[in-house]
């Protein structure tokens, strides 16, 4: 894997992906993240001869202010709402808040000839803890079906014209002519992978732009290639990279390189002519930062620790529990939802790994907004849970069922928690433990799954000794 493969797979952990109702929402993470398996770094090129960048006035809807991490997030969804794919931005507080108080792991990216590193693109982790300049990373398919070689990955940054250009365009025409050609080193954490590297002519798009082609080195046959193209527009800087099953000549790269640069024009003239519109969300007493601080450094039964947390606030409503409730005395069936949805929430997500790939801890953080007001949706979760013997669960318009629910005993002190297991209809005989609880506006959710009766209670007891760790950790 390239540098920037090596470190889009990274924002697989940043969001780890969960079971449930919590893998689904990761699932568009994994897809972006396996989108950029074989893209590379970022060398100039120019329109007509390869190390040239264009000097061009502006053209017409050029952007001229500095847009925000949220701003640049809406862009991309515009894009790709306008193409009608299913495609779009990872939440940016989500990445940032991986690599926060210095949590991202150790990168190194080194070239050959060794000045050529100022040609190589930004690390990934880098981009995400670098707030001087703003970002959002995605990924739009450019074909009916999504996958490596159909879906381009990108990364638009914003900053004021000058801190742009030399960010992202600090090289000279001449260093960009010696460096044709350069071999790239990335490592992260101790693994090392190597690349070459081929300046490419770049089509036109913005203000300037440079392209490149790389290849693993040595190569191997089953080894795919990519394609990146990078453009400057005013106070915006897009970078496209495409995988390419067979690349040994620049005739390979150029379906690839007209492609991104039709979408890189896309989103320039999304960003300048539809500035992008997004809504305020209610004030949190915490951060994305704070919430995945809270995350960091908790420990499983078996002493593995939360990977790499994350946390983004919820800035649009999803469904909520329906209101239809039992009447007391009575075991009607029930719908269940995600209770950390609530508009102005700042959500953080983590797993911890137990003994086998299938063995983890899925965590869930939610702080609540200053506006929420009781009875909060998470105490109607909570109840809904103690109350209902049967539960359909919602998921984005559609319902499963679940099992009778088993209640467990949690032992865990709180103003509102829950303590269930449950099976799905799917033949595997798995036992789905969940457990909950809120103290003041904080809730934490934790769940696990197990394989025998036997190992459901004590199942329980490991999810209520993680959550204890999380208000310990918070001073509740």
């Amino acid at each position: 894997m390239s540098a920037r493969a090596v470190g889009t797979a990274g924002s697989l952990r940043a969001a780890p992906p969960a079971r449930d109702r919590r893998r689904l929402a990761c699932a568009a993470v994994v897809l972006l993240a396996l989108a950029g398996c074989s893209s590379g770094p970022s060398a100039p090129g120019g329109p007509t001869t390869a190390g040239q960048s264009s000097g061009t006035a502006p053209p017409a809807g050029t952007p001229d202010k500095v847009y925000t991490d949220q701003e640049l997030m809406a862009v991309i969804n515009a894009v790709a709402q306008n193409r009608q794919v299913q495609g779009g931005a990872m939440d940016s507080q989500r990445l940032r808040s991986a690599v926060s108080g210095g949590a991202g792991p150790v990168t190194t990216t080194e070239t050959t000839p060794g000045d050529c590193v100022v040609l190589a693109p930004r690390d990934p982790f880098a981009v995400w803890a670098d707030k001087s300049v703003n970002m959002a990373q995605g990924g739009i398919p450019i074909a009916a079906q999504s996958g490596p070689t159909t879906t381009v990955t990108l990364t638009v940054r914003s900053a004021e014209k000058d801190a742009i250009s030399q960010a992202d365009f600090n090289y000279t025409d001449d260093l960009a002519a010696r460096c044709g050609q350069f071999d790239l080193t990335y490592t992260e954490s101790g693994m090392t992978s190597t690349h070459a590297v081929q300046l490419l002519q770049a089509p036109s798009a913005g203000e300037k732009r440079f392209a490149w082609m790389q290849n693993t080195k040595p190569h191997q046959p089953q080894d795919y290639g990519s394609v990146g193209l990078q453009v400057l527009a005013g106070t915006l800087s897009v970078s496209l990279t495409l995988s390419v099953a067979e690349l040994n000549s620049e005739a390979d790269a150029r379906p690839a390189l007209d492609s991104m640069a039709w979408l890189a024009q896309e989103l320039i003239e999304q960003a300048a002519q539809h500035p992008p519109s997004v809504a305020p969300v209610p004030p949190n007493p915490r951060t994305p930062d704070d919430v995945a601080a809270l995350l960091r450094g908790i420990t499983g039964p078996n002493g593995n620790t939360v990977d790499r947390p994350s946390a983004a606030v919820i800035g649009a409503e999803r469904p909520g529990v329906n209101p239809g409730t039992p009447s007391p005395g009575t075991r009607a069936p029930c719908t269940y939802s995600d209770p950390s949805a609530l508009p102005g929430s700042v959500v953080g997500q983590g797993t911890i790994q137990g003994s086998n790939k299938m063995d983890f801890i899925d965590l869930m953080v939610a702080s609540l907004p200053t506006t929420a007001a009781q009875p909060y949706l998470f105490d109607t979760v909570a109840a809904t849970l103690r109350d209902c013997a049967t539960i359909q669960e919602g998921m984005g318009g559609s319902t499963r069922p679940w099992s009778d629910l088993q209640h467990l005993s949690a032992g865990l002190p709180a103003d509102s928690s829950y303590a269930v297991a449950y099976q799905l209809p799917d033949g595997t005989g798995e036992r789905h433990v969940m457990v909950g609880a809120r103290r003041g506006t904080l809730t934490v959710q934790a769940s696990v799954i197990k394989y025998s009766d036997a190992e459901v209670q004590s199942g329980a007891d490991g999810l209520a000794a993680v959550i204890s760790q999380v208000f310990a950790r918070a001073g509740l």
